[in-house]
């Protein structure tokens, strides 16, 4: 069976997500969502464990279990060779287990109402938490981040290449009394947070310039959801 080879993102999505940004868990729950889209891109209707459709008055929407501590669920749809990605949730937002009987009409409006209004590719979070340029680096929401504050990271990264005060900051020493070898890495570090940096200020750019309806699988999970 062919899989998908688009997404819609909803703002509803990214708004669930954001919720869990500060859990330990996070970069789990984000791996098992990229997961999730690689498995249907290789087979839309291949059956998983812990992800499924619901067949009765939720019937055409789908559901992947994202982590069971915290209890985290994605809602979604697919639609041809499109992969609708609606919400994030846990099992109370929907019947399960012969509870929350009254929630299905609300939930399928909701995710109905996001889909509808489209997608949005990045929801340019505010707040970016990092200390290292290492973390900056690797960080996952740097391509979600909004342009403001790519600069504000921008401006540090550029900062430290000139003092060290991060550096001083962590280690209680100056970078300039290290030994060579040490100086080396941690300016070439910065260097690459720097461009990395730029790129996901280059993506964001050309985001928002295409007013795309939708994004290629591979955009997604690389460098998306990386």
């Amino acid at each position: 069976m062919a899989g998908i080879t688009h997404l819609t993102i909803t703002q509803l999505f990214w708004d669930t997500l954001e919720e869990y940004r500060g859990h330990k868990r996070y970069p789990e729950i984000r791996g098992k969502i990229a997961r999730c889209v690689e498995q249907r891109a290789r087979d839309r209707n291949a059956l998983i464990n812990g992800d499924g459709r619901f067949v009765d008055v939720l019937v055409g929407i789908w559901h992947c279990k994202l982590s069971t501590n915290p209890d985290v669920v994605m809602f979604y749809t697919l639609e041809g060779s499109t992969m609708n990605l609606a919400m994030v949730g846990t099992h109370h937002d929907y019947p399960h287990q012969g509870k929350n009987g009254g929630k299905a009409a609300g939930l399928l409006k909701k995710i109905e109402n996001a889909i509808g209004r489209g997608h949005v590719g990045r929801p340019g979070w505010q707040r970016l938490k990092w200390k290292t340029p290492e973390e900056i680096i690797k960080h996952p929401d740097l391509h979600q981040t909004s342009m403001d504050e790519l600069e504000h990271v921008m401006c540090l990264l550029e900062a430290e290449l000139d003092d060290a005060p991060i550096y001083r900051s962590l280690y209680d020493r100056d970078l300039i009394d290290e030994e060579e070898e040490t100086v080396f890495e941690w300016l070439a570090t910065v260097d690459k947070a720097l461009e990395v940096v730029r790129q996901a200020q280059a993506a964001v750019r050309a985001e928002h310039r295409s007013q795309r309806q939708s994004m290629r699988v591979e955009e997604f999970t690389a460098p998306v959801f990386r």
